[in-house]
């Protein structure tokens, strides 16, 4: 059963909320990143990219690097950024975006459990990321932005968020994405049992997104484990940051996938092999969304074709995936890209931004052909976690995405 607890958070300030929590790194642009930097000193970015507010360059990756972000960390706990809470809490979130609303429950998820297969995951980790990872954690003793887990919604969680969220909420602000954040604290010692025993009652919590950041948070304890000759106590180590979503408050988008070239095809030749496993339907400019499995949109030139699968699908439930299928009768055997992770001919482009944007990467001349996909339904979701399977790189893109800074779990001892 889940091991879910309550922590001491650090989170800023209200009055300062929107001005010190950040979206992922990876959402902004080189510019965007350029102009916060300069601009506003309590982002939480000049943690993540310590070396503009010191003014000292050290190599990527490295333990003076991390260390410059730990003492930039320091810097903004000291100077009344962030607050400690002093109550072990877990903390409801809400995401408000357009119409839909997102609730989940930040609380620390159980290095015990993911080596035991309570948390199950659906994605393999690249083993040096996952080092590097590790040793940023060993030096700035945080973690930041959350792992992201989902849960089968059984009623009882919900129940309990949706009476906290009767509550004034903490924070309330409108973050730099241009959507509406909450959050409510739940310190009562009443409630936080409430919340720990109806966690308890999950067989499994699944990853959603951050498997590298999970495993590397269970690489850091290993090695405390080592070094204390402990394995499992109260220390921080033992856990790590996470937020927890019922099912039904997330959503996966399909990742759609965008190639540079043909190797050494032209079209009529493609289109000519496509079609032994593919019927080939030529769509003229209409941007194509699959609506169901099997059938693809392919962006090529200036014309759109809509591609049905003509095999019989793997009863095997990672070969069935229109990824995999993907994978397996396109960009291995006819365009030669074998490894989804190193492979720098392929991209991968979120179906939030629709094939609308395929098509436009495509015209830039950047890229030869784009594929839109359906996207990997929850049921596939838990049948190949539950398996111990995993699916192949950037399969699943799942919305909501999380900030960084808006409740900071310490990992000092």
């Amino acid at each position: 059963m889940a091991s879910v607890k309550p922590f001491c958070g650090l989170r800023p300030m209200p009055d300062n909320a929107a001005k010190v929590i950040s979206r992922s790194y990876d959402t902004y642009s080189k510019k965007e990143i350029k102009t916060i930097l300069a601009e506003n000193k309590l982002s939480f970015l000049n943690v993540i990219k310590p070396d503009v507010i010191t003014g000292v360059k050290s190599p990527a990756n490295s333990p003076e690097l991390f260390q410059q972000s730990r003492d930039v960390f320091e810097q903004l706990v000291k100077a009344g950024v962030f607050i400690q809470d002093e109550e072990p809490s877990y903390y409801v979130y809400t995401q408000h975006i357009g119409r839909q609303n997102f609730t989940g429950i930040l609380g620390c998820a159980s290095v015990e459990d993911y080596d035991t297969g309570v948390i199950r995951i659906h994605e393999q980790t690249i083993a040096s990321r996952e080092g590097i990872l590790r040793d940023y954690l060993d030096v700035v003793k945080i973690n930041a932005e959350p792992v992201c887990f989902t849960y089968p919604r059984n009623g009882s969680l919900e129940l309990l968020t949706e009476i906290v969220k009767q509550n004034p909420p903490l924070l309330d602000f409108e973050g730099d994405d241009g959507k509406k954040h909450q959050l409510w604290k739940v310190c009562d010692t009443e409630w936080t049992s409430k919340f720990s025993e109806k966690f308890s009652s999950l067989k499994h919590i699944y990853i959603a997104d951050g498997h590298h950041r999970s495993a590397s948070s269970v690489l850091l304890a290993h090695d405390k484990w080592v070094k204390t000759g402990r394995i499992v106590g109260n220390e921080p180590w033992n856990n790590f940051l996470g937020i927890f979503f019922p099912d039904d408050q997330l959503k996966i988008y399909e990742f759609n996938r965008i190639v540079k070239d043909l190797g050494n095809k032209g079209v009529a030749q493609f289109l000519e092999e496509l079609s032994e496993d593919f019927e080939v339907h030529f769509k003229e400019q209409i941007p194509i969304k699959p609506e169901q499995p099997g059938h693809f949109g392919m962006c090529l030139g200036d014309h759109w074709y809509k591609l049905v699968y003509k095999g019989r699908r793997s009863t095997e439930a990672v070969a069935a995936l229109d990824v995999s299928i993907l994978s397996d009768k396109i960009l291995k055997p006819l365009l030669g890209i074998t490894d989804l992770r190193n492979d720098n001919r392929i991209n991968f482009v979120p179906g939030t931004k629709g094939p609308q944007e395929l098509e436009r990467l495509v015209n830039t001349g950047k890229y030869d052909v784009a594929f839109s996909l359906f996207p990997v339904t929850g049921e596939e979701f838990y049948a190949i976690s539950d398996q111990g399977k995993t699916m192949p790189p950037k399969s699943t893109y799942v919305v909501p995405k999380l900030l960084s800074g808006l409740v900071i779990y310490s990992l000092e001892d």
